[in-house]
């Protein structure tokens, strides 16, 4: 279905067929003939277009949770979602053609929901108010969502790049022209989300709708996304602090919080709203998100792992036998040699009751001076009666040093060797983990640091309800208003909620003053490495690196390096490739001329 059909009231019968909806309900009905049973069901087409296979939730979470420097691929792949990752663009990609045209089919949907329920004025029910509300919200997102997929960054001339065509009514000859500018979808988008907030206001007394359906609170979380995105700190804080103080949700703590994605999200207090998957209606095959990160219960590719600069910031706190100890780390299993090839006998976070005795020490570096691939390295190391580690002495010949060095870093402490040429190598210690050739038939040159965070929802394979928002992100947009304030007591209360939680040490003025080895450590790093470490693999990292006019750093091993060299070591937030073309199908089929992305 192209856009065009995708976008007319004629088109909404087939995409409701296509999610399963009974579409009798609607054949011939005239409007002054939907009643509020009606309505419901009709609302509930536009949650199913969301999570709709390969659409707007699937393949965007793609998109955005591959493009970051939180994740390693372990070699290359002919996959679509490689593309993704290595932000090399398909004019021809059925994934992007998917996810345009299953994204304007939901925002078809909300344009006829939202006409009908206007055109009801003083005579519609509080229900059918509250159900116009929850499809701003989802006719907002989905702007929000393409956008960040097919435009530039607003950070990047939002007045003047094109953004999106903009269709916001059921008029089957209602085209736009042109795509709007960034500016507008933003713009928009915040437009929508404050009807949703006011619409799905509930009276006193009322309970809201849970977690899998919009509510005020969600309409003000991603508004808080979206002023983040805007560079708008003051209004970013205003919702964001309005969530948080609503009181309808908690931060999940413990085992509760590390087996975070296992919990329906109606269950879940820290989900603000999330995409529902059930076990009756949703397969949990490897072919979902997780399948690419992860595998369990011989389900899974695994060959997506957590990259060597996001274990370096993980793993600064150690305990006594060597492993670290932010909760955080629970969502990588690391596959260990001693464990065996056979990972499918362990739980999601592997072998919980190992005991192993051949540690290594860690690093990344360029394969060699002319090469464009970045390698991991494992070197053999002893620990000591003194609690140092020490290299053999045939390893040492390559460094100044036999004995592993330690600095304090972050209210932490990282371990580096120096090479014979005085270069510094920042690495770590582990337990031997299998390369990725070994295990998974990918490359050698990359370690297995699996990701289980989509994973296992109701200990199903790979059942997972994606999320959209979650309190700990209201949290971090509230602690980066009050860092960029300078009030630095309260950003670092606000990221101190966090590392409590994570069991890690919580930040002072006084010791930030020398975090940085030995230097102070900016206020508004320790927020945004904070939103690294709490938000991986979510699909904030590239776009928050984006919104602040930053150059995405690529060099560290992966197969983004196997495949273009250097193109994309670095990639600036203005760069072309930080947006997909528009797909060809739509745009050949479009009944305007609309302009391609360069």
């Amino acid at each position: 279905m192209n856009i065009k059909y995708a976008l007319s009231s004629l088109g909404l019968a087939t995409a409701l067929a296509g999610c399963s909806v009974d579409t009798k309900l609607y054949d011939g009905i005239a409007l002054e003939s939907i009643d509020e049973r009606n309505l419901v069901e009709l609302s509930e087409g536009s949650y199913r277009l969301l999570k709709n296979d390969n659409g707007l939730i699937d393949n965007g979470f793609q998109f955005f949770a591959l493009r970051g420097d939180d994740v390693c691929w372990g070699g290359t792949s002919t996959g679509g979602t490689f593309d993704f990752y290595d932000y090399s663009r398909n004019v021809q990609s059925t994934l992007t053609e998917y996810g345009w045209e299953l994204g304007y089919r939901m925002i078809g949907n909300c344009n006829q929901i939202i006409d009908m329920v206007e055109a009801m004025g003083d005579g519609r029910s509080e229900e059918e108010t509250i159900i116009m509300g929850e499809n701003y919200y989802l006719r907002g997102l989905g702007y929000f969502y393409l956008v960040n997929w097919f435009a530039q960054p607003y950070s990047n001339n939002p007045t003047q790049n094109p953004g999106l065509p903009l269709k916001l009514t059921s008029d089957a000859e209602d085209y736009p022209d042109k795509r709007s500018t960034v500016e507008e979808i933003y713009q928009q988008v915040v437009k929508d989300l404050k009807a949703a907030s006011t619409y799905m206001t509930l009276p006193a007394g009322t309970l809201p709708k849970n977690h899998n359906h919009a509510t005020k609170e969600a309409a003000q979380a991603l508004l808080a996304r979206v002023y983040l995105y805007m560079g708008d700190l003051d209004n970013a804080y205003l919702m964001a602090d309005s969530v948080i103080q609503s009181g309808r949700f908690e931060l999940l703590q413990g085992e509760a919080y590390y087996n975070y994605p296992q919990h329906v999200p109606e269950d879940n207090s820290e989900t603000i709203f999330a995409v529902r998957r059930t076990r009756l209606k949703d397969d949990g095959s490897y072919s979902r998100q997780g399948g690419l990160f992860f595998r369990i219960d011989n389900q899974g590719w695994e060959e997506v792992y957590a990259s060597n600069p996001y274990l370096e910031l993980l793993e600064l706190n150690r305990d006594e036998n060597g492993f670290p100890v932010d909760l955080r780390s629970k969502f990588v299993t690391k596959r260990y040699v001693e464990d065996g090839t056979n990972t499918d006998i362990y739980g999601v976070h592997g072998n919980e009751n190992g005991t192993y005795n051949d540690w290594t020490f860690v690093y990344s570096r360029r394969q060699s001076a002319s090469s464009a691939n970045f390698v991991i390295k494992q070197i053999s190391v002893t620990k000591q009666d003194d609690g140092t580690w020490k290299m053999s002495d045939e390893d040492a010949a390559s460094f100044q040093n036999a004995t592993i060095q330690e600095e304090d870093y972050n209210l932490g402490s990282r371990y580096y060797v120096r090479g014979t040429d005085g270069v510094k190598y920042i690495g770590r210690i582990e337990p031997r983990v299998y390369n990725a050739n070994t295990l998974r038939q990918k490359s050698t040159d990359y370690l297995v640091y699996a990701i289980n965070k989509f994973s296992y929802q109701e200990q199903y394979y790979h059942l997972w309800s994606p999320v959209v928002s979650r309190l700990a992100e209201m949290y971090l947009i509230r602690a980066e208003y009050y860092a960029s304030k300078n009030q630095v007591q309260e950003a670092l209360d606000d990221v101190n909620v966090l590392r409590r939680r994570a069991g890690v040490p919580e930040w002072t003025t006084t010791n930030m003053q020398t975090a940085e080895a030995g230097q102070p450590k900016d206020i508004m790093k320790i927020v945004e490495e904070e939103r690294m470490l709490e938000l991986a693999w979510e699909g904030h990292r590239s776009l928050d690196i984006f919104r602040k006019k930053g150059t995405l750093n690529r060099m560290y091993p992966g197969g983004h390096t196997l495949t273009v060299g250097d193109q994309f070591w670095e990639v600036p937030y203005n760069s072309t490739a930080v947006c997909e073309f528009i797909p060809q199908g739509q745009f050949d089929q479009y009944p305007y001329d609309l302009e391609q992305n360069p």
